[in-house]
C-alpha cells in the first residue's frame, strides 16, 4: 500500500499550480494597458498561446510605436523626433523696473480759480454753463443783492452829508472873518467836513468790495456781475438762475493747457515709483494714444481707506484732448535699471493662470518648468521674473511643441 500512496502524492504535486517568478513592474499608459487587455481578451477567445502560435506559425514582430513617456509628476517628456523643435537660449537685458497703477485726469490746481460773489442775493442771469470755454473779464452771472443796495444807501447819505459838510464849513469860515463866529465854531465845521469825506470813502470802497461801482455804466446798481479771473473752462458750476446766493464757490475755471493724472499706487508698490520716473499714459477714450512724462511729485500723505498715495504726472494740453475725470492706465518705468532675463513670447506656454517653457534634457527629453512672467520688454521679449537664468536653451515655439506632444501621445 505504501508505494501506492507515493505514487499518489507525486500526482498531486504535479497537479499543483507552479509558483509564478517575480515579475518586473512597469508603469503603463492607459493607452498601453488598454492595448494589453485587447490582447489577452484576443488570446483567450482563440484557446490561449498555443492556439494563437498555431494559428500563426510565422508572425511578425510588432511595429514599433513613437510614445511619449509622461512621469507621475507630469513634467518629463520623451519625444523621439527632437530635430523639429528649434531652442532659443534666454538672455539677460538691462531694463528699468516698470510698474502699471490706475489713473485719473485731474485739473493744475496751481491753475485753478474758484468763482465766489461777495455780496449775498439771488441770481437773476446765468449767462454760461458747465463745460463752457471763457474768457478773462467774462461775466459768468448776474445777482441782484439787497447787501449792495445798503452799501449805495449808504454811500448817497455820506455823499449828501458831505455836500453839507463843506457848505458848513464855508460858512463858518465867512462868518469867523468877519468876527461874527467864534474859532471853536469853525473848527467843530472842519471836523464835520473831514467825518463826512470818511465815511464817503468807506461807503464807496464797501460798494467795490460787494462788487458794485459808482462810476461808468451800471454805477450805483444793485445788480453784481460776477466775472470769470481767468481765460479757461468752467469745470464745476454750484448755481443756476433763481437760486439764492451765499459765500460759496459759484464756479470752478480751470486753464486746462496743462493738467495732471493722478494715479493711485498701493503702499508696496511705493518703492518701485521715484521723482523724474518715465510715465507712459494710456487713456481709456483714446486708446491707441499714447502720452508720455514724468513723475513730478509723490504724495507723503497716505489713504488710510485704500492704502494709496497719489503719484503725480504732469501733461501738456495744448490739443485739447484730455478731460477732468478721464480714467488712465498708467506704466511708469523707473530711472534705475536692472538686469533681467528675457525670452521670446512665443517660448512661454499657458496653462490656466500659468506659464512653462520646455527645457531640453538630451535624448528627446523635454522637461517642462513654470516660470513667472512679468511685463513686455521695449524689444518685444517676454521679461521672466522667476524660474529660468540666463543661458538656458528652452524650446523656441512652446505652443507648436505641446501641440505635437498631444499628437504623439495620442
Amino acid at each position: 500500500m505504501k508505494p501506492a500512496r507515493h505514487a499518489l502524492r507525486r500526482a498531486a504535486g504535479m497537479l499543483r499550480p507552479a509558483q509564478p517568478e517575480p515579475m518586473q513592474v512597469r508603469t503603463m499608459k492607459p493607452l498601453a494597458l488598454s492595448a494589453a487587455l485587447a490582447a489577452l481578451l484576443g488570446l483567450a477567445a482563440c484557446g490561449g498561446p498555443a492556439a494563437t502560435a498555431k494559428n500563426t506559425p510565422h508572425a511578425a514582430p510588432a511595429k514599433a510605436h513613437r510614445v511619449i513617456e509622461v512621469p507621475t509628476n507630469g513634467s518629463l517628456i520623451t519625444v523621439p523626433a527632437t530635430s523639429k523643435f528649434a531652442l532659443v537660449r534666454a538672455k539677460t537685458d538691462l531694463l528699468s523696473r516698470t510698474l502699471t497703477a490706475p489713473g485719473i485726469v485731474a485739473p493744475d490746481i496751481s491753475r485753478t480759480v474758484q468763482v465766489y460773489s461777495l455780496a449775498n442775493g439771488y441770481a437773476t442771469k446765468v449767462p454760461v454753463q458747465l463745460g463752457d470755454q471763457v474768457k478773462k473779464g467774462q461775466v459768468l452771472a448776474t445777482v441782484d443783492s439787497p447787501q449792495l443796495a445798503d452799501a449805495i444807501s449808504d454811500y448817497q447819505t455820506a455823499q449828501a452829508a458831505l455836500t453839507y459838510s463843506v457848505k458848513e464849513l464855508a460858512r463858518e469860515k465867512g462868518l469867523y472873518s468877519h468876527g461874527a463866529a467864534p474859532e471853536k465854531a469853525v473848527q467843530l465845521a472842519q471836523l464835520g467836513e473831514t467825518k463826512a469825506r470818511v465815511q464817503l470813502r468807506t461807503a464807496v470802497r464797501e460798494i467795490h468790495v460787494l462788487g458794485g461801482s459808482v462810476q461808468g455804466a451800471g454805477a450805483l446798481s444793485p445788480h453784481v456781475a460776477i466775472r470769470s479771473p481767468i481765460a479757461g473752462t468752467i469745470v464745476k458750476q454750484n448755481i443756476a438762475a433763481g437760486e439764492e446766493v451765499g459765500h460759496g464757490s459759484l464756479f470752478t475755471v480751470a486753464d486746462l493747457s496743462r493738467v495732471w493724472v493722478l494715479c493711485s499706487v498701493y503702499e508696496n508698490d511705493l518703492d518701485q515709483v521715484h521723482l523724474g520716473d518715465r510715465a507712459k499714459i494710456a487713456l481709456n477714450a483714446y486708446p491707441n494714444l499714447r502720452l508720455y512724462g514724468r513723475v513730478s511729485n509723490i504724495s507723503r500723505v497716505l489713504n488710510p481707506q485704500t492704502r494709496t498715495a497719489q503719484v503725480r504726472v504732469v501733461l501738456s494740453n495744448h490739443h485739447g484732448l484730455l478731460e477732468p475725470q478721464m480714467f488712465a492706465s498708467v506704466t511708469f518705468s523707473s530711472v534705475r535699471t536692472r538686469r533681467r532675463v528675457v525670452l521670446p513670447p512665443s517660448a512661454l506656454f499657458q496653462l490656466h493662470d500659468s506659464y512653462w517653457v520646455f527645457l531640453p534634457k538630451g535624448k528627446g527629453r523635454f522637461l517642462r518648468v513654470p516660470v513667472q512672467a512679468g511685463a513686455i520688454a521695449p524689444d518685444g521679449w517676454q521679461i521672466i521674473t522667476r524660474g529660468l537664468t540666463a543661458g538656458q536653451q528652452v524650446v523656441r515655439k512652446a505652443l507648436k511643441f505641446a501641440s505635437l506632444a498631444a499628437q504623439e501621445k495620442r
